[in-house]
């Protein structure tokens, strides 16, 4: 274990967290250089935009959204919300959430759109605006690349340190925070092909007033674009609470 023996613990500790930083660097910097292109398109309708903007969490919120700002759910308890109007005319996802006989919870509303949001995803995947499978898992592992090899130099290093009985405690603190980062960076991953990036960016800018004030029809647009923050002050705050839990 002669690799990097020269250096003393402080020396190494240096370069290592510049050497961090240029990792982290790259972990931004590839994604952005080497994502599918995918193809331009127009997206309107609320799955669609709300797959786009946030996968199935998002897809789920939006129509428990529109469905609480309907009238058809009601909240009771806390985090639950209960079908008011069983019979309202709405689309095949909405009619399975009102078709659920127990209080819904988010957890169980994302259960039951799960093969919903799926087909949307797969809608969005051939029209060149999310990346498939395959493509995403190459993407995270290239993401997070720079920051596995710093770790495997840093594990190795550590390992020489504790051989001949030197302080490893901020090594193994920064071989932590490089762990933590590269999971995030992983988990983090963006699906959406540079198309479905440009299309998002371009539906933030055209409804840009939901973020501020939406109205009962734009309640349910809003959250898919921007998420259950937006009804903060509005007459359906409740639902963001109810989310929030």
């Amino acid at each position: 274990m002669r690799l990097f023996s020269s250096w003393t613990g402080s020396e190494f500790l240096l370069v290592y967290a510049m050497l961090l930083a240029f990792a982290c660097l790259g972990a931004w910097w590839i994604p952005a250089r080497l994502r599918k292109s995918g193809r331009r398109g127009s997206v309107d309708d609320l799955e669609s935009v709300a797959v786009l903007a946030g996968g199935r969490d998002r897809l789920t919120v939006a129509l428990l959204a529109e469905l609480f700002v309907s009238g058809a759910l009601e909240p009771v308890g806390k985090g639950r919300l209960r079908v008011a109007s069983p019979d309202l005319t709405v689309t095949s996802a909405g009619q399975a959430l009102l078709g659920h006989d127990a209080p819904l919870t988010p957890d169980a509303a994302v259960t039951l759109l799960a093969g919903h949001a799926e087909r949307v995803a797969v809608r969005l995947k051939r029209a060149g605006l999310l990346m498939r499978g395959g493509e995403v898992a190459r993407l995270r592992w290239l993401s997070i690349a720079p920051l596995l090899v710093l770790l495997v130099i840093g594990v190795y290093r550590l390992r020489a340190g504790s051989a001949v009985g030197e302080p490893t405690g901020f090594l193994a603190m920064l071989l932590v925070l490089t762990a933590g980062l590269a999971v995030i960076r992983y988990a983090k991953a963006d699906p959406r092909t540079a198309a479905g990036i440009a299309v998002l960016r371009e539906l933030r800018a055209r409804h840009g007033s939901l973020a501020r004030a939406p109205g009962p029809d734009e309640a349910a647009m809003a959250v898919a674009l921007y998420g259950t923050g937006v009804l903060i002050g509005t007459p359906w705050e409740a639902f963001h609470a109810i989310m929030r839990r």
